[in-house]
């Protein structure tokens, strides 16, 4: 007696190899990506928060605004929850989105947008291994 196999999308039946789980390509590929799909939403609800408050500073230094408060940011729809890095010091708090951030100094709802380069792991690791030898640390490799 032999059992029939079904698609595990859309429920025919399988003709061919015993270990096949789909009765076409469509079928495969339909069926990971309902699930990658779901797994994946999450991150890209993240993704895009963060990629419109990089956009939202982004556009502000182009605009040559450098101080802006914190109404001006809500306006744009600037989503306070994201942020992909966080500095607090003594004198100022700093958050970054990627590449942009915003510096809080504590003062007023004023914020300064600053700006950094990008820089690859390896320009990191070597900048980072160079400023602690200028301080007389040493870094373990």
């Amino acid at each position: 007696m032999t059992m029939k196999k079904t698609c595990m999308d859309c429920g025919d039946s399988i003709i061919g190899r015993s270990d096949k789980k789909f009765c076409n390509d469509f079928c495969r590929n339909n069926y990971h990506n309902r699930f990658s799909g779901q797994r994946n939403a999450m991150m890209r609800y993240i993704n895009a928060k963060l990629r419109r408050n990089r956009h939202i500073l982004y556009q502000m230094v182009q605009c040559e605004l450098v101080d802006v408060s914190r109404s001006e940011l809500n306006d744009t729809g600037f989503d306070w929850q994201f942020f992909t890095e966080e500095h607090v010091q003594k004198q100022a708090v700093r958050r970054f989105i990627y590449d942009f951030g915003l510096e809080y100094s504590g003062k007023s709802d004023q914020f300064r947008i600053i700006s950094r380069e990008y820089q690859s792991p390896r320009e990191f690791h070597l900048r980072r291994m160079l400023a602690a030898e200028e301080a007389g640390h040493e870094i373990p490799v």
